[in-house]
């Protein structure tokens, strides 16, 4: 199947099984920390404060770190005012808790292409691992094209 790259990205160019680029990030307890000061203060977007204790700031931090690395691996295969174009969108599904120091690899998969009410669009599987190979999120990503 052929990798999507942003700049050549149309869609007449995509196709069902077509994948995204990998994208790799490193958690630290910094980076969690940094998501969970920004979830607390509400300086996130469509950030609200966490329900109740730490736990629950730490899952919504990791959540929202989660969602802004499938922005940015959306990123690399489609040009950015597709993908916040009226119409796109981006759903996470939380598996396991992200922890300090582990590896999340971000994979995701072209899974239908179709037109509806005169828009062109794609979605996307987003698969999100930790260095165990072990499931952490998954995420879905309609793009308007």
């Amino acid at each position: 199947m052929a990798r999507l790259w942003a700049r050549t990205t149309s869609f007449e160019s995509v196709n069902v099984g077509d994948e995204l680029p990998i994208l790799v990030k490193w958690e630290t307890a910094e980076t969690i920390a940094k998501f969970d000061s920004l979830m607390s203060s509400g300086a996130g977007e469509g950030a609200s404060p966490p329900a109740e204790g730490h736990d629950s700031a730490v899952a919504n931090a990791a959540s929202q770190a989660l969602v802004s690395y499938v922005t940015e691996l959306l990123e690399k295969g489609f040009p950015l005012p597709c993908i916040v174009a009226k119409g796109s969108s981006v759903s996470l599904r939380m598996l396991e808790m992200v922890k300090p120091e582990d590896t999340i690899s971000l994979m995701g998969t072209v899974v239908d292409k179709g037109s509806s009410e005169g828009v062109d669009f794609v979605e996307c599987l987003v698969q999100i691992e930790n260095q165990d190979n072990v499931p952490v999120a998954e995420a879905r990503a309609v793009i308007v094209l």
